[in-house]
């Protein structure tokens, strides 16, 4: 059996965990439970073919330099900090973390990455040959299709559900003028809303000190004491699916992204998404979505509502973006991984 080391900085790092690494590493583990999956990089005591970095992070210090196995894979979901330079200053040390991973990316033989839209960035931007680089569409973690959930009672109705971070690319602050629009409730699921929601409560001030987060301070100001935002922290997969099923609709309104998870979380629990019109949207959900100016609230708002109060609607929208999930089957991820991973 082919040995096969997949890098998890998921098991020294407990914020990864609850982030798209988490995420990724968790359908990586249902899916190939033969593999190795350790931070602790001494090789001497594998007889490695295949080393996997499922995480290749220009910004941290390359968790290798050299090669330690006779086939290396990186994985690159997406190159947002390196095309928004402004938006994501590495500052000295993460510039040169960036030179060294550049240096480090020479000794992998093929990257993998989300979306044909990331693998045009990854061509441009690291100017990486078109035949190194493999497109291998995520799929969904057991849970979202295995859990059945009868007789769902929740305490909030009608309210729109938005799931992931709070970096400049999410787009938080127009969302938040387009909540206020359309006057409805939102659902903020992730790690960084359980300050959010403790800071809303005590008053007490925070501290926005990297540049991005300029717009992140003015999110939080505009939502501040507004009962129509509701943070609920990080939530497990069972209560998330439970929110999923629930809400009137999912909202994902990034200036970019290299995938989308709460898409494909969404649709395979029938709910329908409203999307930010970018090609890395049009890409993934083809059309089972409705698509808004991530630069234009009042877009944002119009479409929200057009979903939000149309329950017709969002039950065709819904068994659409359903049927859309087959697309993205663990069955071909499977195999996608298996023509590249010798076996």
């Amino acid at each position: 059996m082919t040995q096969v080391l997949c890098f998890d900085p998921t098991s020294s790092d407990q914020q990864s965990k609850v982030r798209g690494v988490g995420r990724y590493l968790q359908i990586l583990k249902e899916n190939f439970t033969d593999w190795i999956f350790s931070n602790k990089l001494q090789v001497t005591s594998y007889k490695l073919q295949v080393f996997i970095n499922p995480f290749f992070n220009f910004l941290q210090k390359p968790p290798i330099f050299k090669r330690v196995a006779k086939k290396q894979i990186a994985v690159i979901h997406d190159l947002i900090p390196l095309k928004y330079p402004d938006k994501f200053p590495a500052g000295i040390r993460g510039n040169f973390n960036i030179f060294l991973n550049k240096l480090a990316l020479k000794n992998y033989d093929l990257i993998i990455t989300d979306s044909q839209t990331s693998k045009k960035d990854i061509i441009r931007i690291l100017k990486v040959p078109e035949e190194k680089i493999k497109v291998i569409y995520p799929c969904l973690p057991k849970i979202f299709s295995a859990l059945k959930i009868k007789n769902l009672k929740l305490k909030i109705k009608n309210f729109i559900l938005y799931v992931g971070d709070a970096t400049w690319n999410k787009n938080l602050l127009y969302l938040a003028k387009a909540i206020k629009i359309a006057n409805v409730t939102c659902v903020f699921v992730g790690k960084i809303f359980e300050n959010f929601k403790k800071l809303h409560v005590t008053r007490y001030t925070l501290h926005f000190n990297h540049p991005w987060q300029k717009e992140l301070k003015e999110f939080f100001n505009l939502t501040k004491n507004d009962r129509r935002f509701i943070f609920s922290g990080y939530i497990p997969d069972k209560e998330l699916i439970k929110l999923y099923q629930k809400a009137n609709l999912n909202i994902l309104p990034s200036f970019d992204e290299g995938f989308g998870f709460s898409y494909l979380e969404a649709a395979s629990q029938q709910c329908p998404s409203v999307l930010s019109d970018i090609p890395v949207f049009r890409e993934i959900a083809s059309d089972t979505a409705l698509f808004a100016n991530p630069k234009n609230p009042n877009d944002l708002a119009d479409k929200i509502i057009e979903l939000y109060f149309d329950k017709d609607r969002q039950k065709i929208l819904g068994e659409t973006a359903k049927k859309r999930v087959d697309f993205f089957s663990c069955k071909k991820f499977r195999k996608s991984f298996l023509e590249v991973v010798p076996h």
